[in-house]
């Protein structure tokens, strides 16, 4: 067993595991020759049981000898040195700090834009190219086989690299593998390959179709549930045309996903398609469209009543009027300085407070949220019936019989009886077929773990912004999530809390969750009070599981978007939104040439220029500019913050267009009336 502090050929002492691939563990090590870090690849050959290749470490050098052909071209994972240790083959690459693969960057951040998914696309065709030539086919391009590291000068994710070149195959080599044993990923294998076929370029640039549509949908268009049901879908099934995808990414996808390989996409008009797509910019993507269009769950309850309450990811939530603002230097500081005579409009208080529970029945329709009607997203999610496409010619052929059964080395078999070909109705030449399953899937959770209609597929943690797709109307029903950088991605919500789930019936059973509805407001609440009409939803794992993941204690505003990041998941020195902001928060103010005001967040012990100390509500359909919010704060605050001490009350208020939206929010602070640093130390009402 490999263990850390290991030294591999006298020279690479291994440090920390960084993760597997095809075919070995790979590991940062330690060069101590050249005093710089690597990374170090053990090749994992299995022994065969047929002749044509009984020696695993002179079929394991060959498998790195064949990485090592790549190592000039600039999107492979670069190769230093092929080694041995104890009679085992190891590769010794360059080590990427910075680095995360495809899969990881859609699903933590949402879909890039199509010109970015082209733009990766075309550099891993070129890597896929550079092995072709050779005779290598890499067998395995998924988007975790698709790294993006940040350039020479440090831009992130601008270096696009091919890896895991570990299971590629030479076309002319003696088959080493068992007979029969088809390597890869379910979901991603070209449907030749799963009816027994060769591994050719045609069978990666199927996969790299998969890949690129999983880019652009987030998910592949033939993942299932289960791994036969995944397998059928390659076989059978025409996938969707990507919705997200701009018409040239489109048609590539489409073309590498052709099930009959003499009908494939070929290399150069896929490369010329690509370039297309990376000229003429990101396409239709937005950020709330790149949700999946997922089936909405049945039953469902939503909150009514005054601010935040508490619900569970069965529907029911809390809910009440919102705060939002746009995100970006339109965001206006309201009336600033605020002491100008009012407009007549009057407050109604603070607007923070736990609230109320409330429920509310599912609606099959629903009219559209205040973020379509503030930026025309009413047709944003992706229709029912997406269009398909058509496939002439000759059909792949069709099994007749499946079935999934445990295979040798942990993985997974797919055993096909007889195929036929449609052309003729004549039946072909019986098939059996092996598919070792990359990696084997769990048993003991599913592979949608809050259910398909949520679409996750891995578990939330606290910190995590998401944004939400609510199908049956804002706050009904559950959502399709998507995770979302909490800065770049403009998010939703937040994931305060997580609940384990009762680990008795593996499941939040119906007993249960009103205990995990009391937990995560009892998480919530010191947050909750400091906030604009918040809404917390709590997201339960779906039934019937095992080792379910936490509930999760989402907060969300009603009618706006947080920004970023709330609470403590905040730094000093980010720049801020008012809806991440509450009373206590202190910040730095600086005016912006447009007339509006960039705001930092700053501990309140150092200097800084304004403290936060309250919301209050505009009343009346007043537009914005009717209304003085320096004056509404100063009626509401003025007496407890700022009468006779020097002090400045001033409001803030954000964009024309959420304010119409209904974001009548005003988020009131104070500050010198000088114009000069408050002191470290946070100021205490008067009263």
């Amino acid at each position: 067993m490999v263990r850390e502090g290991r030294v591999i050929a006298g020279r690479y002492r291994l440090r920390q595991r960084l993760g597997s691939g095809g075919g070995g563990d790979v590991w940062l090590a330690d060069d101590e020759e050249l005093r710089v870090q690597v990374a170090v690849k053990e090749i994992d050959v299995p022994e065969t049981a047929e002749g044509g290749g009984g020696d695993p470490a002179g079929r394991g050098r060959k498998e790195a000898l064949k990485a090592a052909q790549l190592r000039d071209h600039p999107n492979v994972i670069t190769v230093y040195d092929v080694v041995e240790d104890d009679d085992r083959p190891w590769i010794v690459m360059e080590y990427l700090p910075g680095t995360r693969d495809l899969r990881a960057v859609v699903t933590e951040r949402g879909s890039p834009a199509s010109d970015e998914v082209a733009r990766i696309g075309a550099a891993a065709l070129d890597a896929l190219g550079a092995g072709h030539r050779l005779g290598i086919i890499h067998r395995d391009v998924k988007p975790s086989n698709i790294l993006l590291a940040p350039d020479h000068s440090g831009t992130a994710d601008r270096r696009v690299l091919l890896t895991d070149y570990g299971i590629s195959l030479w076309p002319r080599e003696t088959r080493v593998t068992q007979s029969g044993m088809v390597v890869g990923t379910p979901g991603f294998l070209a449907p030749e390959r799963l009816s027994g076929g060769e591994a050719t370029p045609a069978t990666d640039l199927f996969s790299l179709g998969v890949t690129l549509y999983f880019a652009v949908e987030g998910t592949s268009p033939f993942e299932r549930d289960t791994l036969d049901a995944s397998l059928m879908a390659a076989l059978t099934t025409e996938p969707d045309v990507p919705q997200r995808a701009s018409e040239p990414l489109s048609r590539v996808i489409m073309g590498l996903l052709a099930k009959d390989p003499t009908e494939r996409t070929q290399a150069a008009q896929a490369r010329e398609l690509l370039a297309e797509a990376t000229e003429i910019g990101p396409g239709p993507r937005s950020r709330s469209a790149r949700l999946p269009s997922l089936p909405v769950a049945g039953g469902a309850s939503a909150g009514s009543g005054a601010g935040a309450g508490t619900g569970v990811g069965d529907g029911s939530v809390s809910g009440g009027s919102g705060s939002g603002q746009s995100r970006g230097p339109s965001e206006s500081g309201g009336s600033r300085p605020g002491r100008s005579s009012g407009s007549g409009a009057t407050g109604s208080g603070s607007a923070t407070g736990l609230g109320d529970v409330g429920t509310a029945t599912e609606s099959t329709h629903s009219a559209p949220s205040w973020k379509e009607r503030l930026s025309g997203r009413v047709n944003r999610r992706r229709a029912s019936g997406a269009e398909r496409r058509a496939v002439s010619g000759r059909r792949t052929p069709l099994l007749l019989a499946l079935a999934v059964l445990p295979a040798v080395g942990g993985g997974f078999a797919l055993g096909a009886a007889t195929y036929h070909d449609e052309r003729d109705g004549t039946k072909g030449p019986q098939v059996s077929v092996e598919v070792a399953a990359v990696p084997s899937p769990t048993v003991t959770r599913s592979a949608y773990p809050y259910g398909r209609q949520v679409g996750l597929r891995t578990g939330l943690t606290p910190g995590q912004c998401v944004d939400a797709d609510w199908k049956a109307g804002e706050f009904k029903g559950r959502p399709g999530v998507r995770t979302v950088d909490c800065y770049d991605g403009d998010p939703e919500g937040q994931v305060i809390a997580t609940v384990p789930a009762d680990a008795a019936d593996g499941a939040v059973s119906a007993s249960g969750a009103a205990a995990v509805r009391g937990e995560c407001a009892r998480r919530t609440a010191q947050l909750r009070r400091t906030m604009a009409d918040p809404v917390l939803y709590v997201l339960t794992p779906e039934t019937g599981q095992s080792e379910p993941p936490a509930s999760a204690c989402l907060l969300f505003l009603k009618h706006a978007t947080l920004g970023g990041p709330l609470g403590d998941f905040r730094k000093p020195g980010d720049e801020v939104y008012i809806t991440q902001l509450g009373p206590g928060d202190c910040i730095d103010v600086e005016e912006d040439e447009d007339g509006s005001y960039t705001k930092t967040l700053v501990g309140c012990d150092k200097p800084h220029d304004e403290q936060l100390v309250g919301w209050t509500r505009a009343s009346g359909d007043g537009s914005a500019d009717s209304v003085d919010t320096g004056e509404l704060c100063q009626d509401t605050y003025g007496v407890n913050w700022a009468r006779g001490r020097g002090h400045e009350i001033w409001g803030w208020s954000s964009s024309d267009e959420e304010w119409d939206a209904g974001f009548r929010q005003v988020l009131c602070s104070v500050g010198r009336e000088d114009g000069g640093k408050l002191p470290g130390g946070a100021l205490k009402s008067a009263y």
